[in-house]
């Protein structure tokens, strides 16, 4: 018999007992003022086998409810199970298993924001020099138109040149 079913019995037995034991001899004497000390006498014994009677009773119909409800064999399922949960590995480490997933995910949530962050500023960057890249070919582009400008300026001085003379 476990443990479990042993503490099951023990605590319906010490319950039950306290109930029926609840009363002592002065109690039966002090219900019965008018009887004569024999005859509470007698009351009293006859109040304890009937108190006996009843404790069998109840143990009787305790036990059959027991077997009738299999709250025996439900008590020998849940020490098994304990069994095999003290045996599993992986129970026994489960809340380490547990942190070490959380602070994992933790990491990994982290590094995923950072290299986040560093696209972020990756791309700002990309844009930034996106930006120069036009400003500098507007600048050539500006360049270029002055450089063509001199050059017509160039070319018509010469024509004019030539022209005049």
């Amino acid at each position: 018999m476990s443990s479990r079913q042993l503490d099951f019995k023990k605590s319906f037995q010490i319950s039950i007992q306290s109930v029926l034991t609840a009363f002592s001899k002065e109690d039966v004497h002090g219900a019965f003022p008018k009887c004569t000390n024999s005859e509470k006498e007698s009351l009293y014994h006859l109040l304890i086998q009937v108190t006996r009677t009843l404790h069998e009773n109840l143990e009787e119909q305790f036990e059959s409810t027991c077997r009738e409800s299999q709250v025996l064999a439900a008590f020998d399922k849940i020490e098994q199970l304990v069994e095999e949960q003290k045996l599993d590995i992986l129970y026994a480490n489960e809340t380490k298993v547990l942190d070490a997933k959380d602070k994992l995910l933790k990491v990994k949530m982290d590094e995923l924001q950072h290299l986040k962050s560093l696209l972020q500023k990756v791309e700002e960057q990309n844009s930034s020099m996106e930006t120069k890249i036009q400003s500098l070919e507007r600048r050539q582009d500006s360049e270029e138109a002055r450089n063509a400008v001199a050059k017509l300026w160039i070319s018509n001085s010469i024509l004019h040149g030539k022209h005049r003379a």
